[in-house]
C-alpha cells in the first residue's frame, strides 16, 4: 500500500497519508465518533435501509470457490446477495448478468460468516457478506446515528486481497441489517485499486473479531470473538470502456496529461501526471493535516461524467466513493482518482468523462 519516495523519510510517510485509503479510515473513525457522541441531538429521520452510493459493475466474472468451511443455506443469487445494498428498485436481472456468487464461508466460535457474491471491473469491487451465529440468535446491535441504517460495528482485523498486482488501494466497509426478521446481518465492502487488479489470482479475506464501535462515554465491546479466513478463484474479463488519452491541460498554473482513463456502469479509474512535484510536508498522527489537505487540493483535478441528457455527475465532491493516490517521479506528481458512482450508469448514456474542464468523449 505504501509508495516508495526518494525524499526524507518524513515526506515519505506524510504522502503515504496521502493515500486515500489511509485517509478514508481516518476521517471514518472520526466521524463515526463525532455521531455517536451525538446519540441525544435530534436529527432527520432514518430510512428503513440504506441504499449505499455503490451500483452493479458490468464485467464477465467467474468465481470458482477454492476454500469454504462451510455454508449456511442455499448459495444466493446475486440480486438476492445485493438486494438489500441496492434497494428494490434494481435491475436484478443486470446484476444477475454481470455478477457471480461465491459462497465461501467459514465458522469460528459458532459465527459463520460468508462471502455472498462480488461485482468487479478489474478497478473496483463490492463484496457482500452475511454473518451469523450457528444458534440462530440474533446480534443485539445499535444503528449509528444518522447513518442511514449502518450498524455500530467494525472489524478488530480485516484483510481483503483480490487478484494480482494491487500494491495501493482505497476503500470503505460499512454493516446493515437487510432482514429484521432474521437473524443475520451483513457487512459489505468495496475497493478500488491504483492499478489494474489482474484477474487469475486467489482472493483472499481475514476478519478477527467482530466488535461494536466505542466512544468516550462507551466502551467498545466484542461480539464474535474468532478469525475467519475465506478463499476463492477469481477470473474476470474486463468490460470495462478505455477512453482516449493523451490530452493536456493548466491547473492551478501547472500542467497535467491524462495517462489512463477507464469507465464502467458502476466505476471509474484516472491517472493523471503533473509536471510539478508536490512540496514535502510534516507527517501526521493518522489523520489528514491541513497541509496534506492543501496539497491534495493543489493536484486534485476535478472531474466527472457528463450524460447523454447533458447532465453532469461530479465524482470529486464527494458525491461517491472516490479516492487516489499522489507518487513523486522524476520531479512530476503522478496521480490517480478512481472509485464508485453514486449509481448505476449504462455505459451507453455516459456522453463524456470531464477532467479539468476538458471533455473526453466516449469511444
Amino acid at each position: 500500500m505504501h509508495m516508495k519516495y526518494r525524499e526524507e523519510a518524513d515526506y515519505r510517510q506524510a504522502m503515504d497519508e496521502l493515500c486515500f485509503s489511509q485517509v478514508a479510515k481516518a476521517r471514518m473513525t472520526r466521524n463515526l465518533r463525532q455521531s455517536l457522541a451525538q446519540q441525544a441531538e435530534p436529527g432527520p429521520a432514518r430510512r428503513t435501509h440504506w441504499k449505499p452510493r455503490i451500483a452493479a459493475v458490468a464485467v464477465a466474472a467467474a468465481l470458482v470457490l477454492a476454500v469454504g468451511a462451510g455454508a449456511t443455506g442455499g448459495l444466493k443469487t446475486v440480486a438476492q446477495a445485493f438486494a438489500g445494498v441496492f434497494g428494490p428498485t434494481a435491475d436484478t436481472q443486470v446484476m444477475d448478468q454481470i455478477g457471480y456468487p461465491i459462497g465461501a464461508s467459514d465458522t469460528d466460535n459458532g459465527v459463520t460468516v460468508t462471502a455472498e457474491a462480488i461485482l468487479f471491473d478489474g478497478y473496483n469491487y463490492l463484496m457482500t457478506y452475511s454473518i451469523a451465529r450457528e444458534d440462530g440468535t440474533a446480534f443485539s446491535v445499535e444503528e449509528i446515528p444518522q447513518g442511514e441504517g449502518r450498524l455500530n460495528l467494525t472489524w478488530d482485523s480485516a484483510d481483503s486481497t483480490i487478484g494480482r498486482n494491487t500494491t495501493g488501494a482505497h476503500g470503505s466497509s460499512y454493516f446493515y441489517d437487510a432482514d429484521p426478521t432474521d437473524a443475520a446481518i451483513q457487512y459489505v465492502e468495496t475497493m478500488s485499486y491504483h492499478e489494474q487488479a489482474q484477474a487469475g489470482g486467489t482472493v483472499k479475506i481475514t476478519l478477527q473479531d467482530l466488535r461494536t464501535v466505542g466512544d468516550r462515554e462507551t466502551a467498545s465491546q466484542v461480539l464474535a470473538e474468532g478469525t475467519w479466513n475465506l478463499k476463492f478463484q477469481l477470473k474476470a474479463g474486463d468490460l470495462s470502456v478505455r477512453l482516449p488519452v493523451g490530452q493536456t491541460l493548466e491547473w492551478n498554473g501547472m500542467t497535467a496529461t491524462i495517462d489512463a482513463l477507464v469507465v464502467s456502469p458502476i466505476g471509474y479509474y484516472l491517472r493523471y501526471t503533473v509536471d510539478q512535484q508536490a512540496e514535502p510536508v510534516a507527517s501526521g498522527t493518522g489523520q489528514m493535516t491541513q497541509a496534506q489537505e492543501e496539497q491534495w487540493a493543489r493536484f486534485d483535478l476535478p472531474h466527472g461524467l457528463k450524460r447523454t441528457d447533458g447532465t453532469v455527475l461530479s465524482l470529486s465532491d464527494g458525491t461517491g466513493s472516490t479516492g487516489g493516490s499522489m507518487a513523486p517521479q522524476d520531479g512530476k506528481e503522478v496521480c490517480t482518482r478512481g472509485g464508485t458512482f453514486a449509481q448505476t450508469i449504462p455505459v451507453e448514456e455516459i456522453a463524456a468523462f470531464v477532467v479539468g474542464g476538458v471533455e473526453i468523449p466516449m469511444p
